[in-house]
């Protein structure tokens, strides 16, 4: 047993699951590290104790002398610390690359060894950890460390992105197409023949066999893109975080699928339906809950490690705790006999693929994005709507009040930044070098800077459904989020917004937060490109809408208008005033549809105008959503207040059952 280090578990990567690296123990070996250069480890937190040793341990590794060994094992203690904590300590990894600075190629060579032996000795997660803590490095520093990762270790990106399952897909595709072409040919043949010749033997068809041998020798080897011009078309991939459908269990356990109707579905829907070979990428709320509850002790120490993607590429779904993988694209095998409850609990609720399959086979793919469900809910209920949404409309009074907290802000933007990471993965293992790959709305604006820097040669692009109006302060005081969100969106070789307005505010701002940008305007097409870093961006005004004449056509139904005079006799009563008004309003319940100033408007309407007491009706609906984030919940509560002071204040003697307003909740 070496002297040097007496306790075996200490050396960096060589630790069980059950004894992962802790504050105190870092503490510790860096001393015993440190103690011949005289540099003693403070107390404090990790990001103290790791700024403190930095600067010695790589200048004494990189004199590559005879202890540059020992310097360089506590880089990698630094490093293990890092990878055991990246969610919730991120700060020590970007001042571990920072530090690095050109050296970086050379240390990722001597690490990703011990890190890779780790994970298959040990069945931890650095490998995965490493790549995301690189990817979050780069989006919030606007710098490409990955690629120095990639240099390094030059097959880890295929094994992240599974390339080799992609070609063996795309290889089966080929036969398939030659075989179904060679089936056709002598189908053809043999449809040409006459009675005569229908006694003799058949012709050999001129068409080689798919069997044969010299046709094996001279098949051209298959790009490791995959077979980009023999018999792919270009599809689109559609990535966005809600579905284009809706589902839901019934009582008998059964799943329901049911196509949406939302301004997203209406919009993408008539692209989308045009190949069935197009793929939508989405969230279907199906996601990975937190493992800590029901992990052993030895899986808990690594919670907060990220989690692990599927090196073979495959649309796999790998949940642990049941050990089920559900696949959404080709029919499953009947599963093996279930082992325990977990997995057969696990099985029946996974039950809905069947449902999903058969709409796949009459539809575009549809295939599920799956993350874990607490970061999920911080991405969705948190940052995005509770900071994003609301500073894009410029209502900065709604965002939440968690976010004066920079420290919120950080933890939170992790979230957000390692759920774009999932779906960027998932988009590009979908994905081929002829596909446009189409990204949505402000909830995955970091995607195409992370899909970049997996594949730099994929087309993306993005369409923002919201506007783009960012308080003054969002790069000061949001700056975590804000500066990232101008980049990332320059990293799409595409970029659509609603209004002139949003694209001219978005270029004002690029000018002034981001260096070396250039801009320039196509006045025929109306397109801006800008270039920043070495990438090009072209920036379009694209406004969406319902399909008008679709709508008019259900207004003008008689159905409809039977329907209509139901819901105004239920409302305005069996005999309503001549002159009577009727107003019919449906939102969502949500501040920027303007429902609180609409009825404080119409509150004034009848004080100003008291003879229309006991005629009119507003009938509001009003769709609640979203009453997990604080600002939409007072929002919402404030709303209801004031409706219920309306009815209270607003009476008609003459008419007792009048009712100056009827306020619904639901779209039902």
């Amino acid at each position: 047993m070496s002297t040097d280090n007496p306790h075996p578990r200490a050396d960096p990567f060589k630790r069980p699951l059950n004894q992962a690296i802790t504050l105190q123990l870092l503490r510790e070996q860096l001393q015993r590290l440190l103690s011949k250069l005289n540099v003693a480890v403070p107390e404090g937190d990790a990001f103290k104790v790791v700024t403190v040793a930095l600067e010695p341990l790589i200048s004494s590794w990189r004199k590559r002398d005879v202890q540059s060994e020992r310097y360089l094992k506590g880089l990698l203690v630094i490093l293990e610390y890092c990878l055991s904590h990246s969610i919730d300590d991120h700060q020590c990894f970007e001042a571990l690359v920072t530090s690095l600075g050109y050296n970086t190629v050379q240390f990722w060579r001597a690490a990703v060894p011990h890190i890779f032996d780790s994970d298959l000795a040990f069945g931890t997660k650095y490998r995965d950890a490493l790549l995301f803590a690189l990817t979050l490095y780069d989006v919030n520093t606007g710098k490409n460390r990955l690629r120095e990762l990639y240099a390094a270790v030059p097959g880890i990106r295929k094994s992240l992105l599974g390339v080799n399952a992609k070609q063996f897909g795309e290889r089966f595709h080929h036969l398939q197409k030659k075989i179904s072409r060679h089936s056709s040919l002598a189908s053809l043949e043999g449809s040409e023949l006459d009675d005569e010749d229908a006694h003799r033997s058949p012709r050999r068809s001129r068409e080689p066999s798919v069997h044969s041998e010299d046709e094996e020798e001279n098949e051209p080897r298959i790009p490791m893109g995959g077979i980009a011009n023999t018999h792919f078309q270009q599809r689109v991939i559609n990535v966005s975080n809600a579905p284009p459908v809706s589902l839901k269990r019934e009582k008998t356990g059964d799943w329901n699928i049911k196509q949406g109707s939302g301004g997203l579905v209406s919009c993408v829907d008539p692209v989308m339906t045009k190949d069935h070979e197009n793929i939508w990428l989405a969230n279907l709320g199906m996601n990975l809950k937190d493992r800590k509850k029901s992990m052993s002790s030895e899986d808990s120490e690594y919670s907060s490690m990220a989690p692990s993607t599927n090196t073979l590429g495959l649309p796999l779904i790998k949940q642990a705790i049941a050990e089920v993988f559900f696949h959404v694209l080709a029919d499953d095998d009947k599963p093996e006999k279930e082992s325990n409850a977990e997995q057969r609990k696990a099985r029946e609720e996974m039950s809905l693929l069947g449902v999903l399959n058969n709409y796949n086979r009459g539809n575009y793919k549809l295939n599920p994005v799956v993350v874990q469900e607490e970061d999920y809910n911080v991405y969705y209920g948190g940052i995005s709507n509770g900071l994003l949404w609301p500073a894009l409309h410029n209502l900065p009074e709604y965002i939440v009040a968690d976010y004066d907290s920079p420290k919120v802000v950080r933890d939170h933007w992790c979230a957000y930044v390692r759920v774009n990471y999932q779906f960027a993965i998932d988009a590009v293992r979908n994905s081929r070098p002829q596909d446009f790959i189409w990204i949505h709305d402000y909830h995955l604006m970091l995607t195409g800077m992370i899909m970049q820097s997996l594949d730099p040669n994929l087309e993306v692009g993005f369409f923002l459904h919201i506007p783009f109006q960012p308080p003054e302060n969002f790069f000061t005081k949001y700056g975590t989020c804000g500066l990232p969100v101008l980049r990332g969106l320059l990293r799409f070789t595409k970029v659509g917004f609603q209004t002139h307005r949003d694209r001219a505010k978005y270029i004002e701002l690029v000018q002034k937060h981001l260096k070396g940008v250039t801009v320039s305007h196509d006045k025929h097409w109306d397109i801006d490109t800008v270039t920043h870093e070495g990438w090009t961006c072209s920036l379009g005004v694209f406004p969406v809408s319902i399909k008008n004449d679709d709508f008019l056509k259900f207004v003008h139904m008689p159905e409809t208008a039977e329907k209509a005079s139901v819901i105004r006799k239920k409302i305005m009563g069996e005999k309503p005033p001549a002159d009577g008004k009727f107003f019919f309003s449906v939102e969502r319940f949500d501040y920027t549809k303007g429902i609180k100033e609409k009825l404080i408007a119409y509150r004034r309407y009848f004080q100003k105008y008291p003879e229309r007491i006991g005629k009119d009706v507003l009938y509001q609906v009003a769709v609640t959503n979203r009453r997990s984030v604080d600002t939409y919940r007072v929002y919402q509560d404030e709303c209801l207040d004031i409706a219920r002071k309306i009815v209270e204040e607003f009476k008609d003697p003459s008419r007792p059952k009048w009712k100056p307003l009827v306020f619904q909740t639901d779209g039902e």
